[in-house]
């Protein structure tokens, strides 16, 4: 998968390798932790997520494959309240046209715990699709495993 990832200061293009999904105790009860395996030129790096419920890890799964089946004028948001973020995707306009891309917002809620600089990933539909697969697929292995 290429996804391009713009922050305020920077837009880098990533491959995203891989994603892995594992479990950690928190407060007594299980949360999920979503890492991107990323490459840029020649060096590996993660992107996480802060710690989600199983609830939002459901619905991180469901806003995925309705973003990857949007067609214009489609948005697709949901708020994924435990981990404190608001995901907001829609058709990706380019050049005044509209394609078959998708732009994805991440933000904090504003009394998030766990507080970043809001970002944008820009990704085809294929892509978008591609992960939302591969999102399931470890979230159930997770479950099965326990």
């Amino acid at each position: 998968m290429n996804i391009e990832l713009t922050t305020l200061s920077e837009t880098a293009p990533l491959e995203v390798l891989d994603l892995e999904v594992t479990t950690r105790p928190v407060a007594g009860r299980s949360s999920l932790l979503v890492r991107l395996l990323c490459r840029r030129g020649l060096q590996d790096n993660h992107l996480k997520m802060p710690p989600l419920s199983w609830f939002d890890a459901s619905q991180l799964q469901r806003f995925s494959q309705e973003l990857a089946a949007a067609e214009y004028p489609d948005t697709v948001a949901t708020t994924l309240v435990d981990a404190g973020i608001q995901l907001t995707g829609s058709v990706r306009r380019v050049a005044g046209r509209w394609t078959s891309g998708r732009t994805i917002r991440i933000e904090p809620l504003p009394n998030s715990v766990h507080r970043f600089t809001p970002f944008t990933i820009h990704a085809s539909h294929l892509d978008v699709r591609t992960y939302s697969r591969k999102l399931y697929n470890r979230l159930w292995e997770v479950f099965t495993r326990g």
